[in-house]
């Protein structure tokens, strides 16, 4: 049994009685502690004693039950003698809670702990016996344990019990609380996987029960128990039956049922074969695109780049690529945001030429958007048709739209366009960071807010990591250093900053060569602030570094230890001392 150590810094005794506090954050801070409480007392009393006392808090908040069932889940087997059956009553009560992440979790902790069990008829035995009570209890919430655990055990279980499990999905299936139809619903595809085991019959009645559902949500979830079904031997039988189904589906009145079956076309189309998708389904991805809920275009939208790999390329060029000229310019900036973030996907399928004429044009236009969104998501993209046309024929139009992006009001904007240059940068290589974008990168680490500078900060350290500090220092390292020297104090925080983020990346002979330096001449500094921070460069490159290293940090550290500032004074010498 493994031994858990005690960090709370409290007596184990203090924690136990916890358990029984009127404060809730007190119990809850107990409960997050149940396995070192059941390391400390043992196997023995955690079955006889604390999993009893457990059973006891059930009816406790949703908070305290949350970390309950988390608690539980965390090797408790192991920590009751790896007899995991003595946790099955408090999981199962825990499956009649309110919230339904505590159901699920202790759904989900029973099938685990039923795994774990070596006698076969008595994981039948209790699993029946669970499932049974669970689906008789007055809570109806209780169901959604049922339609989880039913699939997992269903082919460990005798016919009779197998038939019965099946009655049990048919009548929550046809239940008059929508809720837990919803459940039948959604744990259906589950349950399908065990074809033939789960008959024929008995599936196409269920499916048929859901689809005329009056609740969407309900039809929604056909979807996946279909996509089950086409992936069985099901499908070679009713084939017919399956399509028919998936047609519904996609022209369901409820734009919900559309939109999840869009947001799942792809996986439909791998589950039917592209020549199935082709004949079938590509139709209702172009109808998608047309759609007048921008909701539905936008999901169409995103789903370009999966479902264009099942279709063929003279349709993408005769069909799809004509409708998305239409949304480049749609209304709603979520459409366009949605195209800009697939629609260069289409590049290396249809190749170099019809790249140029078709989709050069799509992507200027939406380098030009006037939502930033749209633009950043553009740039994230940029490689996949950088790699068909290189980076030559581009760099005209895409530098000005990213200094524009650089200069946007919005510094959260700002701060996305920064981490687009590491990933130009490992995508397409230095040749993209001209002088131009590099100054871009200086500009940003003199910008009035601070998240702003911290990320160009990082992302200089993302660019040493993947162009090498030769290429950083001759083309940005040495235009940062000379930050020192700019009145705004926090430019010059700025290089004090790097140097930190860097240090891991710094080789010995360039620290000395020019770190040092540096760090001698700031720690002359006027402004207190900047000379503390120097405290802190130099203790942290003497720490990480040391070797030849320390000595040079220790002599700053000794000149700043009588320092007229107080603080900077006391920094120091702590720094000294801790060397």
């Amino acid at each position: 049994m493994p031994k858990i150590e005690n960090t709370t810094g409290m007596p184990i005794n203090l924690i136990i009685d916890e358990l029984k506090s009127d404060d809730i954050r007190k119990r809850i801070h107990s409960v997050k502690h149940l396995d070192l409480i059941a390391s400390t007392i043992g196997p023995d009393r955690t079955k006889n004693e604390l999993i009893p006392f457990i059973q006891e808090l059930l009816d406790d908040d949703d908070e305290v039950l949350i970390e309950l069932v988390d608690s539980l889940s965390r090797n408790f087997v192991e920590l009751v003698g790896g007899q995991a059956q003595v946790l099955l009553p408090t999981f199962e009560a825990l499956c009649r809670v309110e919230d339904a992440s505590v159901r699920e979790k202790a759904a989900n902790q029973i099938k685990k702990c039923l795994t774990q069990l070596p006698d076969q008829k008595k994981v039948e035995e209790l699993s029946i016996g669970i499932i049974k009570r669970l689906n008789d209890s007055d809570y109806y919430m209780a169901k959604n344990a049922v339609a989880i655990l039913i699939p997992a055990i269903f082919n460990q279980v005798s016919q009779n019990n197998q038939n019965e499990l099946i009655n049990i999905i048919l009548k929550m299936s046809q239940d008059q609380i929508h809720q837990v139809r919803k459940f039948a619903s959604i744990y259906f595809q589950d349950l399908v996987k065990h074809f033939p085991l789960v008959n024929e019959t008995f599936i196409q009645n269920i499916l048929n029960s859901f689809i005329k559902d009056e609740q969407d949500f309900i039809r929604m979830y056909i979807v996946d128990a279909l996509i089950q079904t086409s992936k069985t031997p099901f499908f070679q039988k009713q084939q017919n039956f399956v399509l028919n189904m998936f047609k519904q589906l996609a022209e369901d009145q409820s734009w919900r049922v559309r939109y999840y079956f869009c947001d799942k076309l792809a996986e439909i189309g791998e589950a039917v074969t592209k020549e199935g998708y082709r004949k079938n389904f590509q139709n209702y991805h172009l109808k998608f695109l047309q759609d007048s809920e921008p909701e539905m275009k936008s999901i169409a939208a995103l789903k370009i780049e999966r479902v264009s790999t099942l279709m063929d390329p003279d349709d993408i060029l005769n069909k799809l690529i004509p409708l998305l000229k239409t949304i480049q310019s749609d209304t709603n900036a979520f459409v366009r945001n949605a195209l800009a973030s697939s629609v260069l996907a289409l590049c290396p399928i249809i190749g170099k030429k019809n790249t140029s004429e078709q989709i050069l044009p799509i992507f200027l236009t939406l380098l030009k958007d006037q939502d930033s969104e749209v633009r950043i998501t553009l740039f994230k993209k940029l490689s996949l048709i950088t790699n068909v046309l290189g980076v030559d024929s581009l760099s005209q139009s895409v530098i000005p739209a990213l200094t524009e992006l650089a200069q946007d009001k919005n510094w959260r904007i700002r701060a996305s366009t920064i981490e687009v240059l590491s990933f130009f940068a490992r995508a397409i290589g230095p040749e993209f960071l001209s002088d131009k974008v590099l100054k871009l990168l200086l500009d940003w680490m003199g910008d009035k807010v601070f998240s702003v500078r911290q990320t160009a900060i990082q992302q200089t350290a993302q660019l040493i990591s993947i162009l090498g500090l030769a290429w950083a220092d001759k083309n940005l390292l040495t235009k940062i250093w000379a930050f020192q020297s700019i009145q705004n104090y926090l430019h010059r925080l700025t290089v004090l900053f790097t140097i930190n983020q860097i240090t891991s990346q710094l080789n010995n002979e360039y620290i000395i060569k020019t770190i040092v330096p540096i760090l001698q001449s700031m720690a002359k500094d006027s402004v207190a602030n900047i000379r503390s921070n120097v405290c802190k460069t130099s203790i942290q490159l003497a720490k990480e570094k040391g070797g030849n290293i320390a000595d040079p940090m220790k002599k700053i550290l000794q000149t700043l230890s009588d320092d007229q500032d107080a603080e900077v004074k006391y920094q120091a010498k702590s720094a000294l001392e801790s060397l």
